[in-house]
């Protein structure tokens, strides 16, 4: 497109750059005394325990000693001597080593805290905030910008990763803006445009009814496999077979013939009804042990839809997106209707989620015992197989005889492109309902489409690049009006003022910055009509307004995006899926899809903290949680069924309350074939305590898995920790994990480690051989003991303050887009204090954050 290269100089240009320069702070001779005194005998030297040398931190000058301030190894080495005092595991309580005084700790944080604040300072004065959106943010703004409805793809499914800072992908001085970058921000642009604003041709919309042979294949199923479509013409169709495993089934796939090749002509919004219901699911003839899969919950019927037919191979995982999942009656029709954009070629498709898979193994099993009197050879292939009855009538197929468990679909209609396809909300707000594109008063729809792009008032002047770039395509290049709008709409969503949240130069922020601060804090977006008006009026600054729109933000289904975008930063979510399991060992992660159910649990259960105002203290213990059938199953918990979640009470010895129960939290937190206490341990220091220990030394080899299982996690440790450079912080690390090796790779409770594991698929069950007991016990450096998950949960709730800074300033740090500072560490200690006082909830923590100071400056 001709604007791409004017494009990029402006956006690139406007990336901010920073120097720093090298200072020297005098330190004075208390403190060097002091780290001489009780330091460096661990940390000098002589030796460096946990690779650090508090010795290099200062160098002796004529009048003294001095830290080199511009040396960022100076300042890391004085941060962590600050956080080992205030965590009072320095130096350690051991037996011959020499204790300091409270008031000399008191003492020595204090000059180190206020010298690390006074720097901050002086450097703040040269920094620019300047924070793009992430992808999940412009994803969001973009959906909310244009009132786009459900889409079936996602315009910015191959952007680049954005920058991950320990969890968190929307630190401002991470997020960087590269050509390549701007170039998948103008394609997505491009593909949102064309969804939101259509002139000229609007095909008519239609109702398309799939006849039940269109489902099926041409002839009669002699050649092919019964079970994956079979239809009775002009009454039913019958589906025998499904799976969620799609991405390695492929011929489970049920789609209509006239879309196996090319799906809607039109792209659109679509309604699409099904009418359907489950037929014998408990009433069929049949030993239900030789049928694959549990029947005892009810059937669930999935719609898909793929991006063209790439969605419907073995490998297209990607180019298709489940759309709904419902769970079906017994013998007792019900209507399912969804409407949703669909691309150009869209092939929509349903299957049965939780049926049996495919049939070439235990169907010949069946005809054996109950059907000897057909003959039937299967498709050539993967699931190629003939059997020959004894009893064998010429001309009888599987699909005359069979009485075994189905999905009975009774219609399927897909009804467009609808009206909105053409009609947009967007275009009706920015452009009115002018139907020509060569009438739109250009000036007014684009100084309207800046103001809610900008999200913030927006001069005239600031729209005239935008106008002449409209000109330009015009009467130099000979675009039409519908071209021009859309090149000058493109350029605005590509520019710095939409792409960065901007709060340079204001202390504190003004009331449009806040507003933006709110809105990307619990909506993941811009702010909306109620709160732009607030940020306009000033009204939003003061204090009782901020938290009143905080509350109503909370309440809106909206905030479910800081649910899920605060739990990937926070807990790391993001990491679940990352290392998938092995699919021979943990088989049932795949076939109940319990990597979604996990992540469900989690968002359902802060979700619950939040709404129902819980205390914070309930993510380290509570009696409940939330499951379907398939986490029921994976946890042991009986009497489930269905698809949908629900929260249920735990029993007072079960292991699963709190995070750290969550089968999410323990399989994000394991590589998919082992497990490993110093990960878990990791884990809990980082998202749970907020004291991450240092990087491990250079020279230090890792940990190596035993896959054979001949030796225990924690013999490979104890030869692991003999590096003296190891030790003190395997010390600290390992013993909150060892408790947790009670929990397998994918989060099932275990109370031994097994010598192997593997499917059985007449089963339909993992088969295990215990091996060694696990032996979860642990003791810290502080003297506490404890040997499995609840005792570690009882551990956890005494450091409860602890971990309530660490959530505090997690939620600030997710809410500024900037980590917290020394000049933080006052605000963040005002609102855990006032939290404990008044025993605040999860919800009020988040109105405690809204409020202070911290988040209302730059």
């Amino acid at each position: 497109m001709i604007t791409r290269s004017l494009l990029f100089g402006v956006a690139l240009g406007a990336l901010p750059l920073f120097a720093q320069s090298a200072k020297k702070i005098p330190m004075p001779n208390n403190v060097h005394t002091f780290i001489n005194t009780y330091c460096i005998d661990c940390h000098g030297p002589d030796q460096e325990k946990g690779d650090r040398a508090f010795h290099q931190l200062a160098t002796q000058q004529r009048d003294g000693w001095v830290i080199d301030t511009g040396d960022p190894d100076k300042i890391e080495l004085l941060k962590e001597i600050l956080d080992q005092l205030n965590l009072g595991e320095m130096p350690p309580d051991k037996k011959n080593i020499k204790q300091p005084k409270p008031q000399q700790v008191r003492n020595i944080s204090g000059w180190m805290t206020r010298a690390l604040l006074r720097l901050e300072q002086q450097e703040a004065t040269s920094q620019t905030v300047l924070r793009r959106l992430n992808r999940r943010e412009y994803r969001h703004t973009m959906q909310d910008l244009l009132q786009l409805g459900e889409l079936s793809f996602d315009p910015t499914q191959d952007f680049p990763a954005d920058e991950n800072e320990h969890g968190f992908t929307n630190i401002g001085e991470s997020l960087n803006l590269s050509e390549a970058r701007l170039n998948h921000y103008l394609n997505a642009a491009e593909a949102y445009l064309d969804i939101a604003f259509h002139f000229g041709y609007r095909p008519p919309s239609q109702t398309l009814r799939v006849e039940p042979e269109a489902w099926g294949y041409p002839q009669r199923e002699e050649t092919t496999p019964w079970m994956y479509r079979l239809a009775t013409p002009k009454k039913f169709l019958d589906i025998g077979a499904g799976a969620k495993q799609l991405s390695s089934h492929s011929g489970l796939v049920t789609v209509p013939h006239q879309w196996s090749r090319h799906g809607v002509r039109h792209a659109g919004y679509y309604r699409i009804s099904i009418t359907a219901e489950a037929i014998r699911r408990l009433t069929h003839p049949y030993d239900p042990d030789m049928i694959p899969t549990n029947l005892d919950p009810q059937m669930q019927l999935a719609l898909y839809v793929a991006n063209g037919r790439e969605g419907l191979s073995a490998g297209g995982i990607q180019a298709r997106r489940r759309l709904a999942l419902w769970d079906l009656e017994d013998h007792q029709t019900k209507n399912f209707v969804t409407t949703i954009w669909l691309q150009a070629n869209a092939i929509p498709f349903i299957n049965w989620d939780n049926g049996p898979g495919p049939s070439d193994y235990w169907m010949r099993d069946i005809l054996k015992k109950y059907h000897t009197d057909v003959e039937f050879r299967g498709k050539q292939g993967a699931h190629a197989w003939h059997v020959v009855g004894k009893d064998a009538v010429p001309g009888r197929a599987v699909s005359d005889v069979w009485r075994g468990p189905v999905i009975r679909i009774h219609d399927f209609a897909l009804t467009g492109p609808l009206p909105e396809s053409y009609s947009s909300s967007a275009q009706h707000y920015f452009l009115g309902d002018t139907p020509n594109a060569t009438s739109i008063q250009l000036d007014q729809a684009l100084l309207k489409f800046t103001r809610k792009a900008f999200r913030r008032p927006v001069a005239r002047s600031e729209i005239i690049p935008y106008i002449r770039l409209a000109q330009h395509a015009r009467k130099e290049l000979g675009r039409n009006a519908q071209d021009a709008l859309r090149i000058a709409l493109q350029a605005v969503l590509v520019s710095p003022d939409f792409l960065y949240l901007k709060e340079r130069g204001q202390e504190p922020l003004n009331a449009h910055a806040v507003a933006n601060r709110l809105s990307y804090l619990l909506w993941s977006s811009m702010p909306d009509d109620a709160l732009e008006a607030l940020a306009d009026s000033g009204e939003l600054l003061q204090p009782s307004t901020l938290r009143d729109q905080a509350d109503r933000m909370l309440r809106d289904p909206k905030s479910q995006r800081f649910v899920e975008g605060f739990a990937e930063a926070w807990l790391r979510l993001d990491k679940l899926g990352s290392m998938p399991p092995d699919t021979i060992k943990f088989q049932e992660y795949y076939r109940y899809d319990l990597e979604q159910a996990m992540r469900t649990e989690t968002h359902l259960f802060l979700a619950h903290l939040i709404r129902e105002n819980r205390p914070p203290r309930e993510c380290l213990d509570c009696d409940y949680t939330f499951v379907n059938q398939d986490l029921a199953r994976h946890y042991g918990i009986n009497g489930i069924t269905g698809s949908t979640f629900r929260r249920i009470s735990l029993p007072a010895d079960s292991p699963r309350g709190g995070l750290t129960g969550q089968a999410s939290m323990m399989t994000l937190s394991a590589n998919g074939v082992d497990t490993s206490p110093v990960v878990r341990g990791i884990w809990i220091l980082e998202s749970i305590l907020g004291t991450p220990p240092p990087p491990a030394p250079p020279d230090v080899e890792p940990l190596d898995p035993d896959v054979r299982g001949t030796t225990t996690i924690r013999q490979r440790l104890e030869k692991h920790r003999t590096a003296e450079a190891c030790a003190d912080c395997h010390a600290k690390i390992d013993p909150f994990g060892f408790p947790l090796e009670h929990f397998d790779p994918v989060g099932g409770f275990r109370e031994t480690y097994f010598r192997n594991r593997r499917w059985n698929r007449l089963k339909v069950d993992t088969i295990m051989n215990p091996g060694r007991p696990v032996n979860g016990f642990a003791k810290l450096p502080s003297g506490e003991m404890f040997k499995n998950p609840t005792d570690l949960k009882r551990v956890l709730l005494q450091r409860e303050d602890q971990f309530l800074k660490n959530l505090t300033t997690k939620l600030l740090t997710y809410a500024t887009g900037r980590e917290m500072t020394f000049r933080d560490q006052a605000q963040i200690n005002a609102i855990v204090s006032r939290v404990n006082n008044e025993d605040m909830g999860f919800r009020d923590l988040i109105l405690q954050v809204v409020g202070s100071k911290t988040f209302t400056t730059p």
